[in-house]
């Protein structure tokens, strides 16, 4: 079997004497094999400060469930969609089944809303969706109180975003970016093939809330991909 491992940047599969990505061109880290580790799990908790570097496979056809992986291939948590659940919820776990926060859809609502919630079922943020360009999305995260914390501005067809701090997208206010590495079989095939999702997160604040950001990136994927 051939050692893989994702690229660090953009989520994609490489050899692991791969010196730099065919996806995205950006060099590859040696010495870690997805392979090797595929059945390890990290002791640093999803919602670790330390990561700078998360890949969401959601499977099982766009439902909402699926592994989140480090750079190194080693599985740190997972989504679970609610089975029967009438707002779409989904838990982001921790490797001991540990609810470290879940997303719940808004039913009444003019616009795709979703409401991020703690480990205590409560409120901590709002997402919904502010513009309704398929070119050139932007989503909004705000606090209890109606105040931006995050603002997602999306590139051509919402396949990769750039998240920064409030409402500005001033270089210093950046704190990630996604890249969903499986995009081409939308474009090609319009999602008859599409059985998961994969998303590279790239974390630029090592300070920013990792429950928020995760959440975020849920939801931009369940308004986009998963209608």
């Amino acid at each position: 079997m051939t050692d893989q491992i994702h690229c660090p940047q953009c989520g994609a599969l490489a050899k692991h004497d791969q010196k730099f990505c065919e996806s995205c061109g950006s060099e590859i880290p040696q010495g870690i094999s997805i392979e090797k580790k595929q059945d390890y799990t990290s002791n640093v908790g999803l919602f670790d400060p330390s990561h700078l570097n998360y890949v969401l496979q959601e499977k099982y056809w766009d439902f909402g469930s699926g592994p989140i992986y480090d750079e190194g291939g080693n599985q740190i948590g997972k989504m679970k969609r609610k089975l029967l659940s009438l707002r779409a919820k989904i838990e982001l776990l921790e490797m001991n089944g540990h609810i470290g926060a879940s997303i719940h859809r808004k039913i009444v609502a003019i616009k795709p809303s979703y409401d991020l919630k703690d480990e205590n079922e409560v409120l901590i943020a709002r997402f919904q969706k502010t513009l309704l360009s398929v070119f050139r999305p932007k989503f909004e995260l705000k606090d209890p109180n109606g105040n931006i914390i995050f603002t997602a501005f999306g590139k051509f067809m919402g396949f990769d975003f750039e998240i920064y701090k409030g409402s500005d997208n001033l270089k210093q206010n950046l704190i990630a970016e996604i890249h969903k590495t499986d995009r081409w079989k939308d474009v090609f095939f319009g999602g008859i093939i599409d059985f998961k999702d994969t998303y590279a997160i790239r974390v630029h604040d090592k300070s920013v809330d990792r429950r928020l950001l995760l959440g975020f990136v849920i939801t931009i994927d369940n308004v986009l991909h998963d209608q």
